[in-house]
Order: structure tokens, then sequence, then C-alpha cells
């Protein structure tokens, strides 16, 4: 997981969904920083549009780990062609 991920996500959570910041840890589970189904869909779509990469309901839930949402989207990022990486940029 690099740490660019994991920054930028609890930054999301912080600003977009006001997850007080003690709540946002490696650990926590978007259900523990009290993300109901829809913010979690509104998540998705932020992370569609910041890293360019994809992620469904099938990939991350309200039980899923902050660390493994960083995780998977650092892997997608790492699977995009080498063009599509440097169009993000």
């Amino acid at each position: 997981m690099t740490s660019t991920v994991y920054d930028t996500l609890a930054g999301i959570l912080d600003e977009t969904f006001q997850v007080e910041p003690e709540m946002i840890r490696p650990d926590a589970t978007l259900a523990d920083m009290e993300l109901d189904s829809l913010a979690v869909a509104e998540l998705s779509a932020i992370v569609q549009e910041q890293f360019a990469v994809r992620i469904t309901g099938e990939d991350v839930g309200k039980g899923s780990a902050l660390r493994e949402l960083a995780e998977l989207i650092d892997n997608r990022i790492g699977a995009l062609p080498a063009s599509a990486g440097a169009a993000r940029q």
C-alpha cells in the first residue's frame, strides 16, 4: 500500500464525509467510520474520479477496512496500462 493512496482516502473521509480524524485508522472499517451504503457508493464514485480506477459493491463494503481499500486501489492502479497512468497525471 502506498501512503499516497491511504493519505488521499483519509483526506476524502475527513473532508467529504466529516469522519472524525481519530476514527480514520488503517484497521477501521467503513462501518466503524459510520459510512452507510449510500456513503460507500459515493466514496466509490470519488475513488473512480480521483484514481481513475473502478471499485464496486462487490469489491468494497461497509465491513472493508481502510487499509484493505487502499491496497485494492493501489493494486488496481498498478494494473493500469502505462498509457492510462500517464493520462491520469
